[in-house]
């Protein structure tokens, strides 16, 4: 073991500096890697004309606008399950926001909202199009995180990990719903190039109150119910456990229900108002520094 030891040191010296550095720096791409392909996110303007009235048959009273965040996606720092498919079991029933008619409860604790049944109408199709539209134009100013910052925004996740959510919590106070000039929250991811703006996040008017269908059933609302909160700074900090209790924070089920506008090329062309980002959709542009 002796002679084998010191056969490896003589040879590591051999390679002269440059090329341990190189074998450092492909170690790190390759342990990256690993941590990007085996991350997953928890997490989907009109102008006042197009903001109908919800049809979610919620309270009409705001239950306590307590500030605190519900179940955004990446909450845990890309760590937790997939987006509900037509894979994750589901259930009609919720244990959060029974105030909500007809919500349906993914498999990875989504609470997906109820939206009008069957294709959208042109009315609604051309207000989820001008919901991104405007969208998209309002938050270019926030390409850089430095700039939403500065702006008020801070992270309501984790902010190492691979999807982070910045709120204004002062915006999330007042109940202004679908404001393209102020968005609740905004979404980056962390890459190799540092920062890149996703899009931006609305949230209803106040705990488990859904927010209009203004793009009819291509615009669904959605919560979270296992999600962990601190008490003190309002931050995601995990998931709970099977039996509903959280091993830091307190469980969230005082939560807001929220809609997700992708502003990013590449997610806006395919994945628009998707509640949730897979690890397989972040990867290439925590990758490659492009959105």
């Amino acid at each position: 073991m002796g002679n084998a030891t010191m056969r490896v040191r003589a040879r590591w010296n051999a390679t002269g500096t440059a090329g341990r550095m190189w074998w450092g720096a492909a170690s790190s791409l390759a342990v990256a890697a690993v941590l990007v392909l085996g991350a997953t996110s928890l997490t989907d303007a009109t102008g006042s004309d197009a903001v109908a009235a919800s049809s979610h048959g919620t309270s009409t009273s705001q239950s306590g606008n307590s500030g605190s965040m519900a179940g955004m996606p990446g909450m845990s720092g890309g760590s937790g399950t997939a987006a509900g498919s037509a894979t994750s079991p589901a259930s009609t029933t919720a244990s959060i926001c029974g105030n909500v008619k007809g919500t349906t409860t993914m498999g990875n604790g989504m609470v997906m909202a109820p939206v009008p049944s069957g294709a959208p109408t042109a009315a609604e199709q051309a207000a989820a199009n001008r919901l991104v539209a405007q969208t998209t134009a309002a938050v270019a100013k926030y390409a850089s995180l430095s700039a939403a910052t500065a702006a008020g925004y801070v992270p309501a996740t984790n902010p190492s990990g691979y999807e982070v959510h910045y709120a204004d919590w002062q915006i999330v106070r007042s109940g202004d719903v679908l404001d393209p000039n102020h968005p609740s929250s905004l979404v980056y991811a962390n890459t190799v190039k540092g920062p890149v703006l996703l899009g931006a996040m609305y949230l209803g008017a106040g705990p488990c109150i859904p927010g209009p269908d203004v793009g009819g059933p291509l615009t669904q609302w959605h919560a979270h119910d296992n999600l962990c909160l601190s008490a003190t700074t309002l931050q995601v900090v995990g998931k709970t456990d099977a039996s509903g209790a959280c091993a830091s924070g307190v469980h969230n089920t005082n939560t807001y229900f929220m809609l997700h506008v992708w502003v990013a090329p590449s997610l806006a062309a395919t994945h628009q108002f998707q509640p949730d980002l897979t690890a397989a959709e972040l990867a290439p542009i925590i990758r490659t520094g492009q959105a």
